[in-house]
């Protein structure tokens, strides 16, 4: 039936939470970011569950990561002919239709029931979509990056829901498949491991230069907190806790760049 709403099941809300909040900013007067896309599956999804506070902390954090990768990727293709990008735990994320992708082979990435939902919402596209997860050793299999093109790799929210030899273990995974990537994804401070929205954080970093120690392959090329972004929206309490040099770096985007192999001592 065309006007009956989907269902999102109860385990999805780290799915719709983020979706919900480009949803609502792009409804908003000078909101930061525009996701049509977004906009739309809202208006298809059954939300009676859900309750998205578009001034909370959480939601704040999720549209200053959300902008920040997408402005960092949008530079990146706007310096390369070609481009392939892979979307590790894609859930209901919209960056395929928010920035340019004429000249982009993409890759969304995440567990079969996900997909699945993922199908529901964006129907037939040129987005490949793989139904595996990122611990699975055949992941990479089907991920086709041709002869000189720039490659992207995605984990937004996604790698704090693991462990730390698992996290090490993708990166890994990445470095082997993926020669000269680019990756994104973001990371909390110790301090908030075992919290989180509907799902605890497993993992959690407080020098991000420790990233490179996870293998010798990669190298750190800048990193963001969430908090440098929004500051006019934020409360006052966070506000402070984005000035003081113990809190303010709780919450962090980073990109990181696989070495060239020739490089790699």
């Amino acid at each position: 039936m065309q006007n009956e709403k989907l269902k999102i099941p109860e385990i999805s809300e780290t799915l719709f939470i983020p979706l919900a909040a480009r949803a609502h900013e792009t409804l908003r007067v000078n909101g930061v970011i525009r996701d049509e896309k977004a906009v739309e599956f809202l208006s298809r999804a059954d939300t009676s569950n859900f309750i998205v506070d578009g001034g909370s902390i959480s939601t704040l954090g999720i549209l200053a990561r959300t902008k920040i990768i997408d402005d960092e990727i949008s530079k990146i293709l706007s310096s390369v002919s070609k481009a392939v990008i892979v979307n590790l735990g894609a859930g209901l994320d919209t960056r395929y239709n928010r920035i340019s992708c004429e000249e982009v082979e993409w890759y969304d990435l995440d567990l079969p029931e996900t997909i699945e939902l993922r199908k529901q919402f964006v129907g037939e596209t040129d987005i490949h979509f793989i139904a595996e997860s990122i611990l699975d050793e055949s992941w990479t299999d089907g991920i086709r990056t041709g002869e000189g093109n720039a490659v992207i790799i995605i984990a937004e929210g996604l790698l704090m829901y693991f462990g730390e030899k698992d996290v090490q273990k993708v990166l890994q995974k990445i470095a082997e498949a993926f020669p000269k990537a680019d990756i994104f994804f973001d990371v909390v401070h110790p301090f908030f491991m075992n919290k989180g929205i509907s799902s605890k954080f497993l993992w959690g970093i407080d020098r991000v230069k420790d990233l490179e120690k996870l293998d010798s392959r990669i190298e750190l090329v800048k990193s963001w907190s969430m908090g440098s972004l929004l500051k006019e929206r934020q409360p006052w309490l966070l506000r402070i806790l984005n000035i003081l040099p113990s809190t303010r770096k709780r919450s962090q985007i980073i990109h990181l760049k696989v070495k060239e192999r020739d490089s790699i001592e």
